[in-house]
């Protein structure tokens, strides 16, 4: 009896060349395996049973659990940002708020709320006893890992301490590692085997470019400076479920409030550049006097962000000898520029009147 198998598969010449040093390497859990097999083909052999092609592995691989497809927008962006309108990815990895695509050439890109990195064209990969590493960014290492190889850590290796990463994705055909802050790497780690990096290695690093999720090139548009806020957010340490889901409500003077399903408030300020999304409580139901939320001075006076009832359409405001300015509620929070300086960041030099929307007046008195 004949038992057809489907045809071999050439392995691509990468492949081909990656497994190459681990045939050098001593196995001692494989020195017996050619005597199984072919004890084994005796045994059919003998039952009347021929086999026409080796037996492949069909072990799982675990990587590929974590990898998901990328969205056509998640291409267009790395297409801009490679210059390269063919180049192609059907696999990415996701770490947070940041996703990186493995490019069928093999070249990578990571994509932020409001970034994209890629490695230049002819950025070169740094060779490793096993593997290589072919993109460096600020949180992520990627490249080809060694023959075999299931898990990857990257460390931070001195006489005085020592750091690690936090996650990582790794398959046959690639391998990204994700830190939780920038790591001076000295040594990547793929399974128990330590693998030294080359001394004086300049790794390929990542040139980062204005990409937004909106598709909106403008960086000032609200929701572009929501998802660069955001992004800084996560970058300093704050976590990705608490940063996902914002939208703008209000951007002036500099101040940007943004809400979360209306019923969750944060304000980034961005008066030179965006900063960090910071999440702001609303005032309890049925309370009407004012608050400060945040506050910043900048070119055009001290800078407020600050709190009313949700039922107030209007605030109007008076410095100690400030004329009065008067400006919109929007949800329960409004923006402010005051331009004397002296005492207004104290709240009881600020005297209010807010009013509903039938222009009743509901408090008045000091900011609270």
């Amino acid at each position: 009896m004949t038992i057809d198998l489907p045809p071999r598969r050439r392995l691509p010449a990468d492949v081909r060349e990656r497994m190459r040093p681990d045939f050098t390497e001593v196995r001692s859990r494989r020195d017996h395996t050619p005597l199984a097999v072919a004890a084994g083909v005796a045994l059919l052999i003998a039952s009347g049973i021929a086999i026409t092609q080796s037996v492949v592995d069909r072990t799982p691989d675990p990587g590929r659990g974590d990898v998901h497809t990328p969205s056509s927008q998640d291409l267009s962006r790395c297409r801009a940002a490679l210059n390269d309108p063919n180049w192609s990815s059907t696999e990415m990895v996701v770490f947070g708020l940041q996703k990186v695509l493995v490019g069928e050439n093999g070249r990578f890109c990571e994509l932020a709320a409001s970034t994209a990195g890629v490695a230049a064209p002819d950025a070169r990969p740094v060779q490793l006893e096993a593997g290589s590493i072919t993109y460096r960014s600020g949180q992520i290492i990627a490249g080809v890992p060694p023959l075999g190889a299931l898990t990857a850590r990257a460390r931070e290796v001195s006489t005085s301490h020592s750091r690690a990463s936090s996650a990582a994705v790794v398959t046959p055909d690639f391998f990204v590692i994700h830190t939780p802050v920038p790591l001076t790497v000295t040594e990547l780690v793929f399974d128990n085997r330590t693998v030294p990096l080359p001394a004086g290695a300049v790794l390929p690093a990542a040139a980062t470019f204005d990409s937004f999720e909106s598709g909106n090139a403008d960086p000032w548009t609200p929701a572009n400076i929501v998802a660069r806020c955001a992004d800084n957010a996560y970058a300093n340490g704050t976590r990705a479920e608490d940063l996902r889901g914002w939208e703008p409500l209000i951007s002036a003077q500099g101040i940007l409030v943004a809400h979360r399903d209306h019923r969750e408030w944060a304000t980034c300020t961005f008066t030179t550049a965006p900063e960090t999304l910071q999440p702001r409580p609303g005032l309890p139901a049925g309370e009407n006097k004012p608050a400060i939320v945040s506050g910043a001075i900048g070119d055009a006076g001290f800078l407020m962000v600050g709190r009313t009832s949700r039922d107030a359409k209007t605030v109007e405001l008076r410095g100690a000898s400030t004329s009065a300015q008067t400006v919109n509620v929007t949800e329960g929070f409004f923006v402010a520029a005051l331009p004397q300086v002296t005492g207004l960041t104290d709240p009881r030099a600020i005297q209010v009147t807010v009013r509903d929307a039938k222009n009743a007046v509901v408090y008045e008195g000091p900011m609270g």
